[in-house]
Formats: C-alpha cells, structure tokens, sequence
C-alpha cells in the first residue's frame, strides 16, 4: 500500500493493466446525526461482473481495462437505514476524467474541485458533486452536495513512510537472492507496478447538502442540511483480488481529531494502521497499533467480519463498534459504527462514523453473480426485471 495526502494528484491516474480500477469516496453525516450519505465514483469499477468476465477472458482486449467500466454508487440511509440506493455503470461516451485535476462525470453526476484561497503553503477549496441519477424503480435523487475544507499537509505521513522505508530496507538486506521481498515490492504502485494507492485528501470536511428524493415525479423527500464529511482516493494496478484477502476500512470524528483506519489483511502479509488527525487535516496527532478483534457475527450471506476493533498507542485506546449493519452481501458491509475513546488524562469521548468491510475473492465467485445483477445496473442494457419494480428493488437494499 502506498500511502499519500494530496489534493494535488486528485486527478485520474494512468491505468495500463487489465483489471485496474480507482474511486473517488465521499461521505458525510447530517450534525444531528440522522442522515448519512455515500458516494463512490469509479474509473474500472471493481464490482462490475462485466468487466472481470472481460478480464478473464480477453485479457489483451480493449474491454478489460478501466477505461471501458465507468461507475457510479450513491447511498442514502436516514438513521442507518437505506433510502436511497444506486449502482449504475455507464458507458464510456457518457462519462468524462480529467488528467489534471479533480473534474469528472459519470452520467449525469459529477465531481468539480474549485480552490477558494490560498495562504502561503495553505488552500482551501471545495468538492461540488452534482447528482442527478433516475432508476428504472422511478426513485430518483437529484442536488448538490458541497464538501469543503482545508486542503491536507502533503507531509503528512512522512514519518510513516521513513519508518516502511527504513523497515523495507532491512527487509532487503535480508533476502538472500539480492533482490526485494514480496512485501516490500507490494509497496510500489507507480506506472505499471502491482500494488494499490490510497491517498487521503480530507479526513475531515464540512458538507452541505441539498437534495431531493423523487418518486415517479413527486418529491417525497426535500433535505437540506449541514455535516461533517470525507473523501479519499484509490489506485489499484491489478485486481483487488491479488492484492488483498480482505480489508476494514473506518472514519469516525471526534471534536478534536478524526480516526482513520485501515487494517488489510494482505496475501503477503497484514498492513493494519490508524490515525488520529488534527480538524484541519495538517497535523498527524496518534499513530495506533490495531490490537484487539473480536465479536464477529456472520450476515446473510455468511461473511463474517469483526464487529468490535481496538486501537491503542500506549494509554490512549479507541474502541471501533461497528452497530448498524446498513448494506450486506455476499462480499461487502456497511456499518453506522460507533466508536469510544479513552485515556486516563480525559475524558471518555463518544462519536459516530462509517466503517467498511470487503473480502474481494468472493466479487469473483459466479454463484453470487444472480445477486449482484438485481442490484448493479447497465445503463446500456435492458435493467433486470428486479430493478423495474420499486418495491422488490427496494427489497435488495
């Protein structure tokens, strides 16, 4: 995993290998607490089962790189419960990536990065993401959603990367054939190197939102409200599949830092790390040590995640509960997590985030292909018969 913080490299990034893919997350939650929202922009997007019947069998073809796989997922939930849910992938003449800076459309929908000011080494600047997706159901949503904030400090896992730099060199050195161990090439992800980028843009971001819910041309819900989101940015080089076994992905803000984790449980070994960042997303205040898993519960689909996880840096500890399930499948979870921080100078502080889960092997298992499809929409095909009706689609969320 190649970890950075930069506005600067938001744009869409070169992809020369069948099966790549890269995803522009944003999500946010309502300061009352009641809505949450997510949105996922995909250039290759990972879950289509188009693109990896492509990939396996054409692998030279032009349709088994990214570029033929254009994606979108909106989630809406009110109090972690679905009421709005997209995943439609588009055509690639319906959909735009700029190369140089974060400007792209899917559809209808669309990313614009606009800086505000800027004060020596310092921005600020804005994410306006326009929506406007209509399901073959009749739901619709359609608005602006604006996330803004200071821009984060490229140097902010430096003292992360000096430490993997130190510890792959070490690495190195103790291969006996010359040449880098599998973990520490598992690090690159530039140009045609396997391996996956996470670049993390804002931990933490005011939102505002203004959308509306449609049904059949009447708007059954008019919001607008204020919050606290995120966005991050990911690269991968080849199939998630061949990168990682599985992976809990979380944020959570507290009034004076935001957690992040990621722990990834990779095939050539593990990558747990967390942090507590600073509001203006400059200062890295905790790094933590993932040291406790426990209550796993099996869904519908029998994947089994933790459902608690512990994170600690001495006497500062911060356990992760993930308490609403609010999407399940057979390789993917979304929770409504609630998360408790302690340490014996403070006091016990309480806060509520979104977490993740994904186990990519089973994308790949057919037998859960039937699915995915009632769910995952081709613009550019006949919608599944599931989809049409508003109550059985409504029934897959």
């Amino acid at each position: 995993m190649q970890l950075i913080s930069d506005i600067n490299t938001d744009a869409r990034h070169p992809k020369s290998r069948p099966g790549s893919y890269e995803w522009w997350y944003f999500d946010g939650i309502s300061e009352d607490g009641d809505y949450q929202v997510v949105i996922i922009f995909y250039d290759g997007c990972p879950f289509s089962t188009r693109y990896m019947k492509n990939v396996e069998k054409n692998p030279d073809g032009e349709w088994s790189m990214p570029g033929g796989h254009p994606a979108i997922s909106i989630s809406l939930y009110h109090k972690g419960e679905t009421i709005f849910y997209s995943m439609s992938q588009y055509p690639p003449d319906r959909c735009s990536f700029d190369d140089k800076k974060a400007a792209l459309t899917v559809g209808e929908n669309s990313i614009r990065y606009t800086e505000r000011e800027r004060h020596g080494s310092d921005g600020f600047g804005s994410y306006d993401i326009r929506i406007n997706e209509r399901l073959p159901s009749g739901d619709e949503l359609k608005g602006i959603i604006t996330f803004s904030g200071m821009d984060p400090n490229e140097s902010l896992f430096s003292e992360e990367k000096r430490t993997a730099e130190s510890e792959g060199r070490k690495k190195t050195k103790k291969d006996s054939t010359g040449t880098p161990s599998a973990e520490t090439r598992s690090k690159k992800s530039d140009g045609d190197e396997s391996g996956h980028l996470w670049n993390l843009i804002y931990p933490r971001a005011n939102m505002h939102c203004r959308i509306n819910l449609i049904s059949n041309g009447l708007i059954t819900r008019d919001l607008i409200f204020e919050g606290t989101g995120y966005h991050d940015h990911n690269v991968g080089n080849e199939p998630m599949k061949e990168s990682f076994r599985d992976w809990y992905w979380g944020r959570v803000h507290f009034p004076q830092a935001t957690l992040v984790y990621y722990v990834m449980n990779k095939k050539s070994g593990k990558d747990h790390r967390a942090w507590l960042i600073s509001p203006d997303n400059r200062r890295l205040l905790y790094s933590l040590e993932l040291t406790r898993q426990r209550k796993k519960k099996t869904n519908g689909f029998f994947l089994r995640p933790a459902r608690h996880l512990t994170f600690e840096d001495n006497e500062l500890s911060i356990e992760v509960r993930h308490r609403t399930l609010s999407d399940s499948g057979p390789f993917y979870c979304r929770y409504m997590s609630t998360a408790i921080l302690t340490h014996p100078t403070l006091e016990t502080q309480s806060a509520s985030g979104i977490a993740e889960y994904i186990r990519p092997e089973r994308i790949h298992r057919r037998i859960y292909w039937p699915l995915v499809h009632m769910r995952f929409r081709y613009v550019d095909q006949k919608p599944h018969w599931v989809q049409k009706s508003p109550r059985l689609f409504r029934w897959t969320w």
